[in-house]
């Protein structure tokens, strides 16, 4: 490479030599025609006293022939340099041209040379890569290694595109080993094209999707996955991503029936088994959550008792002590005879992905709002918000006992 831009350099430096030497010459012959002109009217000139001088001239037509002279020189002078200015710029336009021409031509032949020498050199190398990457010294694989591996397989496949579902899915593999993760689904949904069958395709892609964490992906991994299991129920791979791509999706069931699939094929002694245990604890703890609700009893101070606005709003929610204000769950009704109780459970959740059974606990709070507003503004009455973990409690007891001040 380092070869190829010394030979480009090369040649643009010959043509600034060419430019500089070509330029000199017009110079130098654009003076020697001027001289040579210059010489013609002085000696004219000298002619012309001398006839005035012998009484050959009068001294009328004398000054009409000096004149004369005189304008012819400044005309032929005039006409010499811009004929010289042209044949310059041409000389000096027409060789730059080429040299550019000849500098690109170079660049893109040379560059595409070595590009192609690249891609015969990974070809070349595929199989020894391949056995690296496909066997246990993956972990000890570099970047550099991988691009390589992936280029000569984009040559494999170059060269028959339609036949090798196995390559496509490889090479999608590589790719989201390197963060390319367009190219990776590209290559994945060719593999499954050619092979709807392929369960290392599918189970590649589900986990690129489920990477990417948004539902419409979750949604298409969910169902990649419903095929292999359809080929082998016991695949340990697709029930694992089933239950957290259920996890994720709040279905707390579904993941708790694939995790347990998964645990019954695995030895106590295997450390997965402890992992999945866990795993198992939590969406148990989260499936009693769900079916769990709280009875919230709501009075009134009797300092406050008149402090109630004309009209108000009584807001009882649940927010996450430790994250977002966001009610879990809340229930809004005009204020009434105290005291009230309400039951708060996922029926009352504002957002269906963010309920009072997804939280480890539970905060739970009474509001008399003058606004309608679930917002604290001055003049709102509260209770003291009462703080206990999730599902540790069938009913509570508040009290709205202050005035929310600036």
């Amino acid at each position: 490479m380092i070869a190829h831009i010394a030979m480009i350099l090369a040649v643009v430096t010959a043509g600034g030599l060419f430019l500089m030497v070509t330029g000199r010459r017009q110079r130098e012959q654009q003076r020697t025609r001027l001289d040579v002109n210059r010489e013609l009217y002085q000696q004219r000139k000298l002619e012309l006293v001398a006839e005035r001088d012998d009484g050959l001239l009068t001294m009328e037509a004398f000054a009409r022939a000096n004149d004369e002279l005189d304008k012819r020189f400044v005309t032929e002078n005039s006409e010499l340099e811009q004929v010289a200015d042209r044949q310059m710029g041409n000389a000096v336009w027409v060789p730059a041209v080429v040299v550019m021409v000849a500098a690109v031509i170079l660049y893109f032949t040379f560059g595409s040379w070595q590009l192609q020498r690249q891609a015969d050199d990974a070809l070349a190398a595929l199989p020894d890569l391949g056995r690296k990457v496909m066997s246990d010294q993956s972990a000890q694989t570099t970047r550099e290694e991988l691009e390589t591996f992936a280029l000569g397989l984009r040559q494999r496949l170059a060269q028959t595109p339609d036949d090798n579902g196995m390559v496509w899915q490889i090479y999608a593999r590589v790719m989201t080993q390197l963060g390319q993760a367009e190219q990776s689904v590209d290559a994945f949904e060719k593999a499954l094209a050619i092979n709807p069958s392929n369960q290392q395709a599918q189970l590649g892609y589900a986990q690129l999707l489920v990477n990417f964490g948004e539902e419409q992906y979750l949604a298409q991994a969910a169902q990649l996955l419903v095929q292999v299991l359809q080929q082998d129920p016991t695949q340990q791979e697709a029930l694992s991503l089933l239950g957290l791509i259920a996890y994720q999706r709040g279905d707390w069931q579904q993941a708790q029936t694939a995790w347990q699939l998964l645990q019954d094929q695995i030895a106590p002694a295997d450390e997965r088994y402890a992992a999945i245990q866990q795993a198992l604890d939590d969406v148990e703890q989260r499936l009693v959550a769900a079916d769990a609700s709280l009875t919230v009893t709501v009075s009134l101070a009797p300092k406050l008792q008149d402090q109630v606005p004309a009209g108000g709003t009584l807001f009882v929610y649940i927010t996450d002590p430790d994250g977002s204000r966001m009610p879990a769950a809340a229930v809004r009704q005009p204020v009434a005879n105290f005291p009230i109780t309400i039951e708060l459970s996922d029926a009352n959740a504002m957002l269906p992905e963010f309920v009072m059974s997804g939280l480890n606990r539970w905060q739970v709070m009474a509001r008399i709002s003058s606004d309608e507003q679930i917002e604290a503004a001055p003049g709102d009455l509260d209770a003291e918000p009462l703080v206990l973990e999730a599902g540790s409690a069938t009913s509570v007891q508040l009290e709205i006992s202050k005035i929310v001040n600036d």
